[in-house]
Formats: structure tokens, sequence, C-alpha cells
């Protein structure tokens, strides 16, 4: 990939037909004038800016220049100036401040410093290449001690770092990797106790080797999907009692770490995941393979079967996160930093499982969805008799393009996102067959969850499809729906449905 300090992006991932040289040219300009203008929070709390994001994963599925310009008409009202002492009387001292190779540390956690922090890592990305500033901003030990806990606050504010930092990684955008890397300088760090950064970097003798099972496992150590399985099973990770349909996100966290044994017992279940440096490409892929499963059966398989389907705003971050993985693998130089930021993805999965209240997939669940999803109401137009097939009978269609084409309208962008990593995950994964999925059987060739001897390839249509039906076919006169904010893993969040 080549890399421009101009504010240029490339094709997404998907690479999907659709882009234009003027929707080109109005997703560059939106961008920088994001860039340029707003902050990434805004509002009392802190909610993330998601311009960028919306406006690059609908250039990805082929949006149109008005479509563009018609999302950033909407969604730049409301968004903070980058400056915050325009809003901030008294903070004037962020205008007086240089952040240096010296003292790039004094500010970290400090909102008000986005500003600063946004053009000390532009100069850093003028000066070297996109993986010499993760290994030494994100990975190294000095960006990791005395506080500055730089991979933990790339995982913080719901992975929003990672997020920003993979969209410029995927779209070749350094400007966008600085905003990533200054939105991680501000976040506070998630839990530094959870992360281990010498764990990840050489294979553990002491694991079993599983490559000679029947079934597909992991080269080394335990699969997500059995890592999963012992977290359910586990007396430690049992929800928090009682349920409060009303707390906040740190006071789940904060109840979390109430009881030392759970950071452990986290801990402890994160080590499981081995990653063998040996394999090579192959093992970062069988990872990225592992992670999208996973998120996508936490997000569309955790509800009730008789209720209907709901999904989890902070279960769907895990996966929106993960199909920027394999982007930022491919940049980050070293095999050892690649083992450590896939192992560092493990503890805040299994975090946020336990503040979700534990939701348990269930992957039969998921596979009585259809795998043929369709917008609502019967098609007007019949087709020509010479017609092959009948394209008013839902198995003869393609889903995709409808779920693209409605998806594009909807006015959350974490649809747009969740959609775009569905569809990834069907490019990739479609045509796995029943029980083929990594760690769908232990070594023992028994089922890890129920229902993964028939879970295939489909489960990301069908995933898709819920998402659509949940969220709202919006151009096909539906309202759009909402994320899920009950923590869906206690039983009581089900009782006022």
């Amino acid at each position: 990939m080549v890399w421009s300090l101009a504010p240029t992006i490339t094709q997404g991932i998907l690479n999907i037909p659709g882009a234009t040289a003027q929707s080109k040219a109005t997703a560059e300009r939106i961008l920088e004038e994001d860039r340029a203008t707003y902050h990434c929070l805004w509002g009392r709390v802190g909610l993330h800016n998601h311009l960028s994001h919306h406006i690059l994963a609908a250039y990805d599925f082929g949006a149109s220049s008005p479509l563009l310009q018609a999302i950033y008409d909407k969604e730049k009202s409301g968004l903070s100036p980058i400056h915050l002492a325009d809003r901030q009387t008294g903070a004037v001292e962020e205008q007086l401040v240089q952040i240096t190779s010296r003292n790039w540390t004094k500010f970290l956690g400090d909102e008000k410093y986005y500003a600063k922090y946004l053009t000390f890592f532009s100069n850093e990305l003028a000066q070297r290449n996109v993986g010499e500033v993760f290994e030494l901003y994100i990975f190294e030990q000095a960006a990791n001690r005395s506080g500055a806990y730089m991979l933990s606050r790339f995982l913080s504010g719901a992975v929003h770092p990672i997020i920003q930092t993979g969209y410029g990684v995927e779209f070749g955008s350094i400007a966008m990797v600085a905003q990533g890397l200054a939105q991680t300088a501000i976040h506070s760090p998630f839990v530094p106790e959870l992360f281990d950064l010498n764990s990840g970097k050489y294979v553990n003798d002491a694991t079993t080797e599983t490559a000679g099972s029947p079934r597909r496992q992991p080269a080394r150590g335990s699969s997500l999907l059995a890592i999963l399985r012992e977290a359910y099973d586990s007396p430690i990770m049992v929800p928090v009692m009682p349920y409060d349909p009303n707390a906040f996100l740190r006071v789940r966290i904060a109840s979390v770490l109430a009881d030392p044994m759970r950071l452990a017992e986290i801990r402890r279940l994160a080590a499981k995941w081995c990653i063998d440096v040996r394999r090579g490409q192959q093992e970062l892929d069988d990872k990225v393979e592992e992670l999208l499963w996973l998120t996508t059966l936490l997000l569309a398989s955790t509800g009730k079967r008789d209720k209907s389907p709901r999904l989890d705003f902070f279960l769907m971050h895990m996966l929106n996160m993960s199909i920027f993985i394999p982007s930022l693998l491919a940049v980050i130089p070293t095999m050892e930093s690649k083992a450590t930021l896939l192992r560092s993805l493990i503890p805040v999965l299994l975090m946020y499982l336990t503040i979700r209240g534990r939701p348990r997939i269930d992957p039969e669940l998921l596979l009585s969805y259809t795998e043929t999803p369709c917008p609502p109401g019967v098609r007007e137009e019949r087709p020509h008799s010479s017609s092959i097939g009948d394209s008013c009978q839902t198995e003869f269609v393609n889903p995709w393009p409808a779920i693209v084409a409605s998806v594009l309208h909807a006015p959350d962008p974490h649809t747009l996102k969740a959609i775009r990593a569905l569809y990834y995950a069907a490019q990739q994964y479609g045509r796995t067959p029943a029980g083929g999925a990594i760690g769908a059987f232990d070594a023992e060739g028994k089922e890890t969850h129920k229902g993964m001897a028939s879970a295939d390839g489909t489960i990301f249509v069908r995933a898709a499809g819920v998402v659509m039906d949940t969220l709202g076919w919006v151009t096909h006169g539906q309202k759009a729906g909402n994320w899920d904010s009950s923590a869906l893993g206690w039983d009581d969040a089900w009782k006022d449905q």
C-alpha cells in the first residue's frame, strides 16, 4: 500500500464496485473537514464522533456523492469543536502546550489535548512509517509503563480508538491513523491489569498441540469457543447481582473488579488463547476467523427463544472492531507485536461478556433465523416469464444486494458498520460447512456449545438479517430500531419485554 500525508483514501477491504471519482473526492473532502474541525468526542459524557466511520463504511458499500454529503449534513450537527477551549471557559492552557517526543506522556487521558496529540502524531507519521509508530507508541514497554498504558488506552472507550485507527489503516489514510492515535492518547486506560505484554510473544511449550484433532482446532492452546465455554461454566464469572437496569458502564466494570478473583479469572482464561508465531500468516488468519465467528455469535445468538431478538450495543462494538484486525496486523511489523495485539483482545472480550451479564450464545437460535433475509412487503412486480427462477421467492435471491441497498440509508452508523463486518465475514467464511468453525468441537469431539455441530457459514447472513429486522429496513418503510442497552445477559433484563 502507498501511504500519503495528503487526505486521500484507498478502497476498503470489501472492494465492492460503486465508488466513483466524484464519491471519492466527496469522501476525502468530508474526512478532511471532520479531521480539521471536530473533536473525537462530543457531548457532556464524551460520546464518540462516528462521522468518519459512517462516511467510510458507506463509501466502501458504494454510496453516491450526494448520499455521502447527506450523511455529513446530518451527522455533523452537535459535534464538538476540535479545540475544547472553544466550548470550555478557562481551558486556555491547551493552546499553549506543545506536545513532543519528550513530554508526550504528560497529557495522556485529557480530552482537551486531542488537537495537540493529533498534531504530534501527524508529525511522527511524517517521519516514520505506520508500523514504526505503532511499535513506538502502542507496543513498546516505554509506552506501557509509569501510567502510560497505551495498549490499554488503544482498547478503551468501547474499542473506539482501535476502530478509528483501523479505518485509517484499512483505507490507507495516515491522517486518520493520526486521529486514531490521538484518540487513544486522550482515553483513560481500560483496566490495565488485564493486559500482559509479554504473554503473547512466545509459544507456551506447556500447552497441548491440537493440530491432530479430527475437528478444526487451534494449533496450540484453546479455541475462543472453548474459552467461552469455560467462562460460562466458571463459578467466578457469574453475573454480579442484583441486576441494575440503570447502571452505567463504569459502574458495571467497578462491580466486576470489586472481586479480585474475577480479574484473575479473566486473565487465566485469556491466557489459554495462544498465538503460535511459528505458523506465520496462517496463524493470524485462523485467529481472525475465530474472532469473527465468536463476535457474530455473541451479537446475534444471545437472545431468548420465546422473545423478539435484541442486539447488545456493546457486543456489537466487538464485532465492528473485528473487521479491522486483518488490516492492522498487515502493517504491524513484528510477529511479536501482532501476537500482542491479538492476545490483548481476549481479556477485553471477556470483560464485556461479564459486564453484559454473561449472555449465552445459542447457535441453534441463530440457525432458526432465515438465511435469505429480505425487506418487508410483497414484490409488486412479477418477473417476466423468460426469467429463470422466481425472483419473488427468497430461495432464488441473493439477499446481500437488498441488505446493502437499504443499510446505506440507515440513520445509525453502527448499523452500517455491523452489516459491513458481517458482509466481510460472509465473504471469507460463508462456505464453511456445518461444524467447520474452529473450536466447534473440543479435542474429544464434543460440541463446545449446543448447536455448533450444525452451525455453518450461513450464520453471517442470518445475523445480518436479524440486524436489519431489528434496526429497520428504512428504505422499505420500516422505522429505524434501536440497539439494546439493558445488559441482556441478566434474566431480569428480559422481564419487561
